[in-house]
């Protein structure tokens, strides 16, 4: 009972999507700069956009999107190349139209996740390998400490090195883990790992996943969603990832192993999608959304709070048309033309918190 408390507690405050600017744009590991290993890049880039759009790994499956795949390149409006400092890995960057991408998801029956997101806070505890009798650090150690990441030795393990917190203090990593979750559009919030979080979550409590103190130290930081997990590589040489996802009254279990650090964590990230695309992506109806609902709008009190509440709902996926039913006064019915499920237009609304919900159908502009 009292975690739960604390999970209502945690996410009471006014919920901070984010804008994600960059959403049509993606970054994918390419062999060279060679034609063919662009076009394949390219390709590539499609899929993963796809998937970050919609929130779903299956749209890969639809025969629409298979088939636009093919002529990837001609949603795309640029191209760039990047080399990692840490790896040295080159990775090609590819942007693409959102004024051919979301017409296309919608040609496919395929979901649609708007730009706005929830604003996710990540712990992220790594245990990272260490040759047993060997006092030395290892290659990856290594890494870690050139990156400035400091060790805490009094959570040693026999046979690997001492657990660490990627926070905003070990910012290389932590840029290099943001990747796994910027290819799902996830926004992330890394903790500050100061006095206070040391205090409220302890290393060993986070590693152990104890959902009171995560919830309790994560109050603060006033995000939308919580994600905490454990990162550690297994005798077999995998790479598990094990966490909680805290989101109001859900506590959702990940488990997830890669190759890589990076392999498991994107699988993580992909879970965390798949949880929030479920609430907020939008299928187009194949009706053509001829279904709607008329809606209320209060202290709509001059023409530009007029102007902005009707851009606000055009721009809402799910909502394919805006009409003016009534003006009176301050208050503005309209009538909003879904090509959705008009719940999940809800969620949108409530998460962007442009419009206060006074009841189903009737709203208050807050901005």
């Amino acid at each position: 009972m009292r975690f739960f408390v604390l999970c209502l507690c945690l996410f009471s405050f006014n919920v901070y999507a984010v804008n994600i600017s960059d959403l049509y744009r993606v970054s994918v590991a390419v062999d060279d700069q060679s034609e063919e290993s662009r076009k394949l890049g390219v390709q590539w880039a499609f899929q993963q956009l796809l998937i970050k759009v919609s929130g779903y790994q299956e749209v890969l499956a639809n025969p629409t999107l298979v088939a636009a795949t093919q002529n990837a390149e001609r949603y795309m409006q640029g191209f760039s190349y990047q080399q990692d400092s840490v790896d040295e890995q080159v990775y090609l960057q590819a942007w693409f139209s959102k004024a051919l991408v979301i017409p296309l998801m919608k040609r496919a029956q395929a979901p649609v996740w708007g730009e706005n997101r929830p604003l996710l806070l990540n712990w992220l505890a790594i245990e990272p390998p260490r040759e047993t009798g060997v006092d030395e650090l290892t290659a990856a150690e290594a890494k870690f400490a050139q990156a400035g990441v400091v060790f805490e030795s009094d959570v040693a393990v026999q046979g690997r090195g001492e657990r660490l917190l990627v926070s905003e203090q070990s910012p290389e990593w932590q840029t290099r883990f943001d990747r796994a979750f910027s290819e799902r559009g996830l926004p992330l919030l890394w903790p500050i790992n100061d006095l206070e979080d040391q205090t409220a979550l302890p290393l060993d409590q986070l590693w152990w996943l104890f959902p009171e103190a995560i919830a309790q130290a994560s109050i603060r930081y006033q995000a939308d969603a919580v994600l905490a997990g454990r990162l550690n590589q297994s005798a077999e040489g995998i790479w598990q990832y094990e966490g909680l996802l805290l989101r109001a009254d859900v506590r959702l279990p990940i488990l997830t192993e890669g190759d890589s650090p990076l392999a498991a964590l994107s699988l993580a990230s992909t879970a965390v999608g798949r949880h929030f695309a479920d609430r907020f992506a939008i299928k187009s109806d194949p009706m053509g959304g001829r279904s709607g609902v008329r809606v209320m709008v209060r202290k709509v009190d001059d023409f530009s709070a007029y102007s902005k509440v009707i851009a606000y709902l055009q721009s809402l996926s799910g909502v394919g048309q805006v009409e003016v039913a009534q003006v009176d006064k301050d208050n503005l019915q309209l009538y909003l033309g879904l090509e959705g499920d008009w719940n999940k237009v809800q969620r949108i609304i409530r998460l962007d918190n442009k419009l206060s919900i006074l009841q189903e159908t009737e709203f208050e502009w807050a901005q």
